[in-house]
């Protein structure tokens, strides 16, 4: 049991979240994905699925670090951001679940 206050261990290498911040600020830049995201996303559902991390954390994590680049500079509007929100989370449930 984690002590109160304490957080909870990663879900993803530091390396694989450093790679998804950058292909997502990439996309929000863009306002599309590239196929640069769907390699690290499939990288990183691997190592979740290999970890034992459900699906849902592995998702909790990635909005998290989505929403923490909320403020990009020229990001695309608010319409395309959603978009991209919502195709990353279906394309993650789909690599995760694909075998």
């Amino acid at each position: 049991m984690m002590a109160f206050g304490t957080p909870p261990p990663s879900v993803l290498e530091p390396e694989t979240i450093e790679a998804l911040r950058t292909a997502l600020a990439s996309s929000r830049a863009q306002g599309s994905h590239s196929s640069a995201l769907h390699e690290v996303l499939a990288k990183a559902v691997a190592e979740a699925r290999n970890k034992g991390v459900p699906a849902e954390r592995l998702l909790v994590t990635l909005k998290d670090i989505w929403h923490a680049q909320a403020d990009v500079a020229g990001a695309a509007s608010s319409e395309t951001q959603q978009a991209l929100l919502q195709e990353l989370i279906s394309r993650s449930i789909k690599e995760y679940y694909s075998e």
